[in-house]
């Protein structure tokens, strides 16, 4: 198996997904005010907090299928049982904070609830995607969804509908609700088999999606939860601001995320040991990738911010604090992929996620004040790379590897990227 090959294959869709996380991101900074896109910001951060806290139906529903055995068929439905009364719960908790909360909040409410219902369905049909290894299906599924919400986006905003965030959610919602309705009509989301819901595996997959869940609410809180500390400072002017900075830094886990997707379902199928090495293989590659990529965004920095209107200067300092810990940070995918699908123990993610994210809360109300956003991005910076590397330490000690055998770039690293060639050589041979 190549780890290059599959990851650029993976890295051809989180192209897609990046570029059109930037088309938002690009076309929503030209149409509003900075205020009212750090509001948007705000209401995009909260879906995406109940997203993660809810991956773990993903992440649950892909390990009963990869390595727990269970049909695929049956942990689809099972999970999608789960899937649908959180959903219920997320409308009627928006349409409530609707009817009761005040300003922006009230009236972006039931617009962040619809669309939080979505993602959760599609967390679902994702994860028997990924259980299954099937991987164009399983990017589609991250694909598709905010493809449609930037296509709504700009059908209202250019058909003369106010530019508001209220419009901007409620946009977003309906392409994520959108996208799900296609994904399920044409994915073949239930194979062949048998389809039914059961008692224990509900409660299997609840169990596990509950444990998961902590753990990645907590990493999403560790990237996102300094953007409220920005907003008490810097007002909503600093977290539009501060979260393009964060928005492209972190696009580099792209090419992080397509390596660990690469082998998902086979660190989940392998013996102990051989997962193991197969996890620190891609760890060398991830070190090797992203120090490219975040060398060029550094560098190129002051021509990024020239894209942005002239409310968002200032990015590109704030930029260049957090590159370092985002690079470190790219880690913990592969990471996070062994603990979860290989060892079952998705907890051990929450922990790394936890201390980063009490380090960033710390050093955040100690810099914020004297720095502004470029504050909040050195905070990130070291949080990340502190819990990391600490996380790599106890990696390394539990499974009897040293700092040779986690990153010792050697020949198997090099016939990957041999194999990579000669794979791209044929298509283009055959095209």
């Amino acid at each position: 198996m190549s780890i290059a090959f599959n990851g650029i294959i993976a890295f051809l869709f989180r192209g897609v997904n990046l570029a059109v996380a930037v088309g938002i991101l690009l076309f929503c900074t030209n149409q509003m005010e900075a205020r009212d896109y750090g509001t948007l910001v705000l209401g995009l951060t909260v879906v995406g907090l109940v997203n993660s806290a809810t991956g773990g139906l993903t992440a649950a529903t892909a390990y009963q299928i990869a390595n727990q055995r269970r049909d695929a068929g049956v942990a689809l439905t099972s999970g999608g049982f789960i899937g649908g009364w959180v959903g219920i719960l997320a409308v009627a908790g928006g349409a409530l904070a609707g009817q009761f909360a005040a300003g922006d909040t009230g009236a972006e409410a039931p617009a962040i609830g619809a669309a939080c219902a979505a993602v959760i369905l599609n967390g679902v049909l994702a994860g028997a995607f990924l259980g299954r290894e099937s991987l164009v299906r399983y990017n589609l599924a991250l694909v598709c969804p905010p493809l449609f919400a930037l296509v709504a986006i700009v059908a209202a905003f250019l058909s003369g509908s106010p530019k508001t965030p209220e419009v901007a959610l409620t946009m977003y919602a309906v392409g994520q609700w959108g996208a799900l309705a296609l994904l399920a009509a044409t994915g073949n989301a239930l194979p062949r088999g048998r389809v039914s819901i059961e008692r224990g595996l509900i409660r299997d997959i609840a169990r596990f999606a509950a444990v998961a869940g902590v753990a990645s609410g907590i990493s999403y809180l560790n990237y996102r939860a300094d953007l409220f500390m920005v907003r008490h400072f810097e007002g909503k002017e600093g977290v539009a601001v501060y979260s393009i900075a964060v928005n492209i830094a972190e696009s580099v886990w792209q090419v992080s995320g397509s390596l660990a997707l690469a082998v998902y379902a086979r660190v989940g199928s392998l013996g102990r040991a051989e997962a193991a090495a197969l996890t620190a293989r891609v760890m060398r590659h991830t070190v090797v990738l992203l120090a490219v990529v975040c060398s060029g965004l550094f560098v190129f920095a002051d021509l990024v911010e020239m894209v942005f209107p002239a409310d968002y200067a200032g990015m590109a300092t704030a930029l260049r604090f957090i590159l370092p810990g985002v690079l470190l940070y790219g880690l913990a995918q592969s990471f996070a992929g062994f603990y979860t699908y290989q060892r079952g123990m998705p907890w051990v993610s929450s922990v790394v996620a936890g201390s980063g994210l009490v380090i960033d809360l710390a050093l955040a109300a100690i810099l914020i004040p004297a720095m502004g956003v470029n504050g909040a991005a050195l905070a990130s910076a070291v949080a990340y790379s502190l819990a990391i590397l600490g996380g790599l330490a106890a990696f390394a000690r539990s499974e009897g590897l040293g700092p040779v055998d986690l990153f010792r770039f050697g020949r198997a690293e090099v016939d990957d990227y041999r194999t990579l060639v000669r794979r791209i050589r044929g298509l283009a041979a055959r095209a």
